[in-house]
């Protein structure tokens, strides 16, 4: 049963990498790789040890054709130790590895960037456990086979603890529902990975080499025949290490295929982008010289108001509303030109509530009655842009605010920080109608828009995404139908201090 599952799992892992050739994916194949080997040599010593009770050999073995196959194989002692040192000493530094990468905590910051200074010590103690440099260190030595014993069981466990310490720890530190349901797959089958190991870590392959040659590794006993090893422990681990394995490469795949698809979304935006952008800045420098002509021709129908004939009123009365349209147009048309332009972005260390403050400030000019809720924590700084990220946040905030009203509520738009791991995340929620979820990614689209064409023309949010992603962030958006939706900036995290809340 390990075998098949250990087996099975790597050959998924193979699949990731393939889909997605990351240094994660390389890791996790390497992992299971390693747990391979390790109980390929496990089982072909038990196999041609024997002992093994009716029960615990089918759990082990799954069929007789297995064993007979594994018993069979034409492999010397020292082979088989070998095996099993390559998959002992490594499974620990790949899984203390991946445990150090996928912690986002900022007090690790110094460990994951010196990850490499968990490996001389592994390699090492494989490198002393190859057959002819342990037969040359410790046969007929016991003190020396004692000490290569313990050393080696006392750093297998240390590592294999620390993994699983770091990721559990991770997993209780995240607050945030969206990060924790990305995180938890993987954490579960990182964990169970190290629980299915740690059944016959203890298991030295110096007792292969020297079994019957010394009598310290003979007192060691065999680890398989260890009476704690029940078959409803066996049962147990093999079970929740097969689901948690499963459902945290299938977590995997879903999160490859993610970023794979965000890669060709981008593409293909920047594609359609770039296609209208020419049509669009032709179209706005035309426009726009019309409606500056248009200028002047308000300025000769307020001369002729100063004549009383024939209808001042009325003749003031569409004066000001072509006004009125014309400014409008000026307005979006300058912010179509904003959009389809180059603009420099300069990140600066700037203060949540100074930029909350902006963003709030822009959004009440075309909002003055709205109603907005901020908690932000004052003291923390992002790196940004400040005028671009306010204005990308006033834009969240404007559209959730529409949304509210167009729901008949009354409802406060909230703007939230969260700190979350290595991330500042500003969250904009608001209480409208929601999204339908095949909508999700057509909202960044440019040009596209579900309210009047006449005043919105769908540019907003594909701004609001281009100026995160500028800043080195992501957006991502949650939303239910009839309860209203949250946009996440998620960005880098610079710094952070003591919180505060403000409230507008």
């Amino acid at each position: 049963m390990p075998l098949i599952l250990v087996s099975l799992l790597f050959a998924a892992s193979l699949v990731l990498l393939a889909l997605h050739r990351g240094r994660e994916e390389l890791l996790v194949c390497a992992m299971f790789g390693s747990l391979v080997i390790y109980w390929l040599g496990i089982l072909m010593f038990i196999a041609k040890r024997g002992g093994t009770s009716g029960v615990l050999e089918s759990l082990l073995f799954v069929c007789a054709p297995l064993k007979t196959a594994l018993r069979s194989a034409s492999l010397t002692l020292e082979m088989q130790g070998l095996i099993v040192a390559v998959g002992r000493y490594l499974f620990p530094p790949l899984l203390l590895t991946l445990a150090v990468r996928n912690s986002m905590n900022p007090g690790m910051g110094p460990v994951r960037g010196r990850v490499l200074a968990l490996w001389p010590l592994p390699l090492l103690t494989l490198a002393v456990y190859f057959p002819s440099v342990f037969y040359a260190l410790a046969d007929g030595r016991p003190e020396i086979q004692r000490v290569l014993v313990t050393v080696s069981r006392v750093w297998v466990l240390g590592y294999v603890i620390a993994a699983v310490l770091l990721l559990v720890y991770e997993a209780a530190s995240i607050t945030m529902p969206v990060c924790r349901q990305q995180y938890l797959p993987k954490c579960a089958m990182l964990v169970s990975m190290a629980v299915l190991y740690a059944l016959y870590c203890p298991q030295d392959p110096a007792q292969i080499y020297l079994f019957y040659q010394s009598d310290y590794m003979w007192y060691l006993g065999l680890w398989y025949l260890n009476p704690r090893l029940s078959p409803m422990l066996y049962t147990l681990v093999f079970t929740v290490s097969a689901v948690a394995g499963a459902v945290g490469l299938w977590n995997m795949f879903r999160y490859a295929q993610l970023r794979i698809a965000e890669n060709m979304d981008e593409v293909s935006l920047r594609r359609r982008f770039d296609a209208a952008s020419m049509g669009a800045s032709v179209f706005a420098h035309s426009i726009k010289n019309q409606l500056l002509a248009n200028r002047v021709v308000f300025k000769r129908l307020d001369a002729a108001l100063a004549d009383p004939a024939p209808d001042p009123e009325k003749l003031r009365s569409c004066v000001e509303t072509l006004k009125e349209t014309n400014e409008n147009l000026l307005v979006r048309v300058g912010e179509l030109y904003q959009s389809v332009k180059s603009s420099t972005i300069t990140l600066v260390p700037v203060p949540l509530g100074e930029l909350a403050a902006d963003a709030v400030d822009r959004m009440r000019r075309k909002h003055p009655d709205a109603a907005v809720e901020v908690a932000v924590d004052e003291g923390c700084r992002v790196l940004a842009d400040r005028a671009h990220l306010a204005a990308a946040l006033s834009n969240l905030l404007s559209n959730g605010w529409e949304a509210t009203v167009a729901a008949g509520r009354a409802d406060p738009v909230r703007l939230i920080s969260h700190t979350e791991r290595l991330n500042t995340v500003l969250e904009v929620r608001d209480a409208g109608c929601g999204i339908a979820r095949g909508e999700h990614k057509r909202i960044f689209e440019p040009f596209y828009s579900s309210k009047n064409s006449n005043y919105n023309w769908g540019m907003g949010l594909y701004y609001v995404r281009s100026i995160v992603r500028s800043h080195l962030g992501s957006v991502r958006v949650e939303s239910e139908r009839g309860k209203g939706t949250s946009f996440f900036v998620i960005l880098p995290r610079f710094d952070h201090g003591k919180r505060k809340e403000k409230r507008s």
